[in-house]
């Protein structure tokens, strides 16, 4: 089985093209949680970055403000743990947008590899990622959608799709950092995955 880098390994929290509560097709707000956590969470297990997905020009103000804070403002000398993790953080209109910057950076396209809360035929188990992704040599985007999730439209284009996270007495709606944490640890945790430093 081919050994998997990291860097390899991108995070993409989707809030264009989600579900809203009635099953309509929305663009979700960015909150300011989400943006620590997915950080931490690709900095922690040394992946290749997280990208945030929003059309909305106020919500790209928004997170730069964050940044800016963080970066530049009191939040660099204050936490300076927080402030390596958010160098992670990479922002993007459109979800295009980043499946073309990894094209142009690896010469070919990205796997685009979903999340659902909900079992779809596309599923496969959490061990079977890394040897699809040894195998195909390319990099790899991990989608999480906001809300109640993404599209259909959205999920139609991945190539895999990994299984919802079961509980014990049927409850199925973690938030989606919770999710996240579980789906990464299951799939990079240092003490189970095959990757190559």
């Amino acid at each position: 089985m081919s050994d998997i880098q990291p860097g390899r390994i991108h995070l993409a929290l989707r809030h264009d093209n989600v579900l809203g509560r009635r099953g309509e097709t929305i663009h979700s707000s960015v909150t300011q949680t989400d943006l620590h956590d997915f950080c931490r969470l690709t900095r922690t297990y040394g992946l290749g970055g997280f990208h945030c997905i929003t059309q909305m020009d106020a919500q790209h103000r928004l997170c730069n403000e964050i940044l800016d804070f963080w970066r530049e403002g009191f939040g660099k000398s204050y936490n300076p743990d927080r402030v390596a993790a958010l160098q992670q953080l990479h922002i993007h209109h459109h979800f295009d947008d980043l499946i073309a910057m990894l094209t142009e950076r690896d010469g070919e396209p990205p796997l685009l590899i979903g999340t659902s809360a909900k079992p779809c035929d596309k599923h496969l188990d959490f061990g079977e990622l890394f040897p699809i992704i040894g195998s195909s040599g390319r990099s790899a985007v991990v989608q999480f959608g906001t809300s109640w999730g993404l599209s259909e439209p959205q999920l139609n284009r991945c190539d895999r799709i990994l299984p919802p996270i079961y509980g014990y007495d049927g409850y199925n709606h973690l938030s989606v950092r919770c999710a996240a944490a579980i789906i990464v640890d299951r799939l990079f945790s240092p003490g189970t995955s095959r990757f190559r430093s």
